[in-house]
């Protein structure tokens, strides 16, 4: 029976500018039991400050750097993670191949994590272990939104769950375990290219140069110290970029799974707007005063939404959400993935006809 994979969205390299529709997420983390780890008590540890911006206001972030031998190599890592990582082969109600992909164990209770389009449409799903064991597992969760879905099996224990882990430093080595075009097993490496992509999914992504194909979608993509980083989800065509690969950021995981797992959906705020960032050049096409270099331009309102009702209008100048500052993609789209939630109350500073306003309103979900 011929395979049809899904295992990554083949995108091609598009620039978004106009998208506004804000999603974030705010949820608590799950917790986990046991975590695959190498023991090197005498590892050497340096302490570093890295100072990141978030996107245009800046936090200063202290974390620790693991090195001499607590950074693994790809064979450690393989050897460390390999055992929590599945192929996730999805049938539909006529018992016909879907998709394949790969994914991931997430606690000690059998959930595992794979992307939203693997499993989409699936009504019976296998999950393949590495040492090829097969158990049947049923759809727990799934959010269209930030491409995240959880299945549930009644795994051994000898699978134990991936750690997520808290941060991510851009240009820290990284490593995607999956089946890409069904090759289970499969190990590549790169380094953490950026992150806050944009125009992937509704959620800020991490970017990769690591090698993410069809099928390696919903594993995961692993720091220097087995913890996961991000989920792989989407790489580019190699006839348009070469190296571009894109991962859901465990931040973002850490925010929405625990949600699909109590309620089977994550409820994503909503504003309303559309509209596109400006520049110089950008703000000059819309006859803006001269001030006004950045911030975002709202171009359609959507009706009954949160921003009909409180009074922004097409042209208001977004600059900032409450405290935070607004001028360039992905100002907007960061603070709702990682500030706000539905029924949150906020204050949106527009400039409006040169004058500065201040507009109250309060987030729906995202219908």
């Amino acid at each position: 029976m011929p395979s049809k994979f899904v295992g990554v969205l083949i995108i091609a390299l598009i620039v978004i500018v106009g998208a506004a529709i804000l999603v974030p997420m705010i949820m608590g983390f799950l917790g986990y039991t046991s975590y695959p780890q190498i023991s090197a008590s005498s590892a050497t540890t340096k302490t570093v400050t890295v100072t990141t911006t978030n996107p245009s206001y800046t936090t200063t972030l202290t974390t620790t750097y693991i090195i001499g031998n607590r950074s693994y190599d790809a064979a450690i890592i393989f050897k460390l993670a390999s055992p929590s990582v599945v192929q996730v082969t999805v049938y539909d109600k006529n018992f016909q191949q879907l998709a394949l992909g790969s994914g991931f164990v997430y606690d000690d209770q059998g959930h595992v994590i794979t992307n939203n389009h693997v499993v989409e449409g699936g009504n019976y799903f296998i999950i393949v272990t590495y040492d090829n064991a097969m158990y049947e597992a049923k759809l727990v969760g799934r959010d269209t939104y930030a491409d995240l879905a959880v299945l549930k099996a009644g795994l051994s224990p000898k699978y134990p769950p991936l750690k997520l882990a808290d941060t991510v430093i851009i240009g820290e080595p990284v490593y995607a375990i999956g089946s890409p075009f069904g090759l289970s097993g499969s190990i590549t490496s790169g380094i953490v290219s950026q992150v806050n992509r944009t125009g992937i999914t509704y959620v800020p992504m991490l970017q990769t140069d690591a090698a993410i194909n069809p099928g390696n979608s919903g594993g995961p993509l692993l720091n220097s110290r087995g913890e996961v980083v991000g989920v792989a989800t989407a790489g580019i065509e190699k006839s348009v970029a070469e190296g571009v690969g894109f991962a859901v950021p465990s931040t973002i995981v850490k925010r929405i799974v625990p949600q699909l797992i109590t309620n089977g959906v994550y409820k994503h705020p909503y504003i309303g707007i559309y509209g596109e960032y400006l520049d110089p050049i950008i703000a000059s096409t819309y006859g803006l005063p001269k001030d006004i270099t950045s911030g975002f331009i709202i171009t359609q309102i959507a009706r009954n939404s949160p921003a009909e009702k409180s009074g922004l209008k097409v042209k208001d100048v977004i600059v900032a959400v409450d405290d935070y500052p607004i001028r360039k993609d992905p100002d907007l789209n960061y603070l709702m993935a990682y500030k706000y939630s539905p029924g949150d109350k906020i204050v949106i500073t527009v400039i409006r006809d040169g004058k500065t306003v201040n507009i109250s309103l309060t987030l729906a979900e995202r219908p």
